[in-house]
């Protein structure tokens, strides 16, 4: 009877001794230093890539045991560039090289100094991209990369922070969307019940012709057909953004006021709306109102909206209950609106180095607030937030240790 055999047939392995790592270190430390000045390889894809530890990376093995000895290092490649761009090419050329890298003093990025990192930049696009930013931004702008059909690099910029959620929008009439600059404003933590009390802020806007908005909880339908009478009729520009008072909506006027760098009328701390908007009202920069919501311009500088986002992700993490932690969530997100959006033509985003490049450059505006050192490797300088290298060091020296205790290497013997 013929025997009959279960599961999966054995491969052919091959068992390689110690002689065929070190023999890898030593060709493959050849390797990498004889593409420091291969400027630009061209690959199968036409892609041109002219970063020495990527095409080290790339450079094809025709045995099992080398690529598998291989696959060491770009696993802890791959590792560090998921930390930071470029922190993996630093790796490869401490494993390689194996001697202290030339680091210049700390650098921390001012309106004076980034130039220097400016200078670093290998492409003219990105020099351009960056200067543009730091000319035109501040950190508080999330910055995102999308492909474009356009011909040219295009940079949009929002400045201002959405307000999505319910409100009464019926001042609007027919209009889509309506539009107001420095304005005047006032934001009362309650229900105003009379025109008396509001008689003074619509005197107002009827002598200047200065828009004014009134952020409230409510209001008395004689007071909103007021209004509306006069909005309609062009006597002033007056624009209540009543929310109503829901889960969806608390603390909603403690945003718009951190927005505004003002405070909050409120009958807690013995305020009367009448003597309030007698007083001479704060003004504002530039709010979008349109059905669904509106969009605020902030008065308030980085500094301040930045604690309140700081203090936001602190309930965050102490939150117990789910719906009371997605509340939060939602309203660090309206802070985290404003945006610079970066679209590249199709041939650009195909350009491996650029957009690498682009995306290193983009790190470390996100790291700007911490200290760098420079490092110089491979032909140009880097700067990297400080404590990364300590980070690739321990990782060369794991690896190290690993090669080092390597007696045998099992690998397919093919067919």
């Amino acid at each position: 009877m013929q025997q009959i055999t279960y599961g999966e047939t054995l491969k052919k392995v091959k068992v390689v001794g110690r002689e065929t790592v070190d023999s890898f270190l030593k060709d493959h430390e050849t390797l990498f230093l004889s593409l420091v000045e291969a400027k630009n390889c061209l690959y199968q894809d036409s892609k041109i890539v002219s970063d020495q530890a990527l095409n080290y990376l790339n450079t094809y093995e025709d045995s099992a045991d080398r690529e598998q000895l291989k696959i060491l290092l770009k696993k802890e490649f791959l590792e560090c560039e998921k930390r930071y761009p470029y922190l993996g090419d630093l790796f490869i050329d401490k494993f390689f090289v194996n001697k202290s890298l030339k680091k210049q003093k700390d650098f921390v990025l001012t309106s004076s100094s980034y130039h220097k990192f400016v200078d670093t930049l290998k492409f003219k696009q990105n020099k351009d991209i960056f200067k543009w930013i730091v000319e035109n931004s501040s950190l508080e702008f999330n910055i995102s990369i999308q492909k474009s059909v356009l011909d040219n690099i295009n940079v949009e910029k929002i400045d201002y922070l959405n307000f999505d959620i319910e409100y009464d929008n019926t001042f609007l009439g027919n209009m889509k969307s309506h539009t107001m600059n420095e304005y005047k404003f006032i934001i009362i933590d309650g229900h105003i019940d009379s025109v008396g009390e509001v008689h003074h802020l619509l005197n107002e806007a009827y002598e200047s012709k200065i828009p004014h908005v009134i952020f409230c909880l409510g209001m008395n339908p004689e007071v909103e057909h007021v209004i509306k009478y006069n909005n309609t009729h062009g006597k002033f520009e007056v624009f209540p953004i009543i929310i109503p008072f829901n889960e969806n909506t608390l603390n909603v006027l403690n945003d718009i006021a951190v927005l505004h760098n003002a405070g909050i009328v409120s009958s807690k701390s013995g305020q009367t709306i009448s003597s309030a908007i007698r007083e001479d009202l704060p003004s504002g920069n530039k709010i979008t109102l349109h059905k669904s919501g509106f969009k605020i311009k902030p008065v308030a500088d980085y500094r301040s909206i930045l604690i309140h986002k700081n203090f936001l992700e602190k309930r965050i993490n102490e939150a117990t209950h789910q719906a009371g932690k997605d509340l939060l969530v939602k309203r660090l997100k309206r802070f985290s609106s404003k945006s610079i959006k970066i679209f590249l033509p199709e041939k650009v985003y195909e350009n491996n180095d650029m957009v690498r490049e682009l995306d290193y450059m983009l790190r470390f505006l996100n790291f700007s607030k911490f200290k760098f050192n420079v490092f110089s490797f491979s032909n140009k300088r880097y700067f990297l937030p400080e404590g990364l290298e300590k980070l690739v060091d321990s990782k060369v020296k794991s690896l190290n240790n690993i090669f080092k205790n390597i007696e045998k290497l099992v690998t397919h013997a093919g067919n």
